[in-house]
């Protein structure tokens, strides 16, 4: 039985993006002439991918003609789960389920491309065109033969083809020897069907695939995560169409993600606002359902006051706009606005908005600066930045959730020398 995805049409990821606090977000930019949109989601719950078409909403991207009209929606794999992180993917809901694949989970930066209406080509990673990543995945393309023509034909075939972008500039934690692509998965453009590697060998020809490891059962892959080192994990397609990740210990342990941190207030709120805290839902126990719903809870709390904060630096903004200049609302507002600073930042980005790409490069040396600077401005990390002052030690963690939710309850533990 074939799965059936809910793809969002653009007007359909819209309507994602503008529901009430909405994790889902729009990055629109212009690439060869062209307006490109794609859209993904920042501390998202799991309740929130249960909209429909909403599991899509992590770098699918639309480009559009000329005259505004769509050219062409390119997929990425859609939103999947860390066994025991949701309902869905508990132990107890999957463990008779069928394992139709497994393959190895690599530790790069996922990867793939866009043609614009003129034919011309473009590497991203989820989100951009425009990074050091993207960059990267275009010099691949350009240098490898065998990728580009691999690449090429998926378009003529409208199939999406997902890599892993791996180098030794792009480390997480394993270590890459060189620059390159792997191929994590193929995609149907049209009907978000994930395609069998097996059946497309003749033309991925030399390209480099990921390994697979079908033979295990889930059990076997349970434990063999308890001390398997040097790898991140496994990702396994059941064959009702469930996809799912099982991460090993050792990497958590490497990326600093321990299961001992949940009841230090502080740490998890970093955890959110740097949106891995699904890798310390999937290490908690099943049956321990307390503190599942515990951490649910915190991210409700984060998720609220980044939301309310969001909208006041906005507002602030608005009025910024009704004053006149930027140096009146400086003399007249600085040290009065709670957010002037960031409206001063905001304020830059629009001034900066002015000027040419040769100017942009005069004063920042080169565009990835730039483009971290435009990041930071926007009101939401900008919000990460304000929650994370008043968050960022344990007891002072405490007391502001404390306030907020009085039943919160709080457990002993030792203190880090920097708290």
């Amino acid at each position: 039985m074939k799965t059936i995805y809910n793809i969002p049409t653009y007007d359909e990821a819209l309507a994602l993006v503008n529901k009430v606090d909405s994790p889902f977000y729009e990055s629109k930019s212009i690439v060869g002439g062209y307006a490109v949109s794609t859209f993904n989601y920042r501390l998202a719950s799991w309740v929130d991918f249960n909209d429909t078409g909403a599991k899509e909403m992590r770098g699918i991207t639309y480009v559009f003609n000329s005259d505004g009209s769509l050219f062409k929606r390119y997929l990425l794999l859609e939103k999947f789960f860390n066994l025991n992180q949701v309902p869905d993917t508990m132990y107890s809901e999957v463990k008779d389920f069928k394992i139709k694949s497994i393959y190895n989970k690599e530790d790069g930066s996922v990867a793939s491309f866009i043609k614009l209406p003129d034919g011309s080509v473009f590497g991203k990673s989820k989100m951009s065109v425009i990074t050091d990543q993207a960059e990267g995945i275009m010099r691949v393309y350009k240098s490898n033969e065998s990728v580009k023509r691999f690449v090429d034909w998926t378009f003529e075939n409208d199939i999406t083809a997902i890599f892993e972008y791996v180098a030794p500039s792009n480390k997480i934690v394993l270590r890459y020897a060189k620059e390159d692509l792997i191929l994590l998965r193929l995609r149907d453009n049209v009907t978000g069907e994930l395609l069998d590697l097996n059946d497309y060998l003749d033309v991925i020809g030399d390209v480099r695939v990921v390994a697979s490891e079908l033979g295990y059962t889930l059990d076997e892959l349970i434990e063999m995560a308890s001390y398997t080192e040097d790898k991140e994990g496994w990702i396994i397609e059941f064959t009702n169409g469930v996809l799912m990740k099982i991460k090993t210990d050792w990497y958590f342990k490497r990326h600093g993600i321990l299961t001992e941190d949940i009841y230090r207030e502080n740490v998890i709120i970093n955890y959110i606002l740097n949106d891995e805290i699904d890798d310390v839902i999937a290490q908690i126990p099943e049956d321990e359902v307390e503190a599942h719903a515990r951490i649910e809870k915190i991210i409700s709390i984060v998720k609220r006051a980044l939301s309310k904060k969001v909208g006041e630096i906005r507002k602030s903004y608005e009025f910024y706009l009704t004053v006149g200049s930027r140096k009146d609302y400086a003399i007249n507002y600085r040290g009065k606005e709670e957010n002037f600073a960031w409206v001063m930042k905001m304020a830059n980005v629009d001034e900066m908005a002015l000027l040419s790409r040769e100017e942009i490069l005069e004063i920042y040396e080169d565009y990835e600066r730039y483009e971290n600077m435009i990041k930071t401005s926007e009101p939401f990390e900008m919000a990460k930045v304000w929650l994370s002052r008043y968050t960022n030690k344990l007891l002072i963690a405490r007391d502001w959730l404390s306030k907020i939710d009085p039943t919160l309850f709080f457990i002993d533990v030792e203190e880090d020398v920097e708290d």
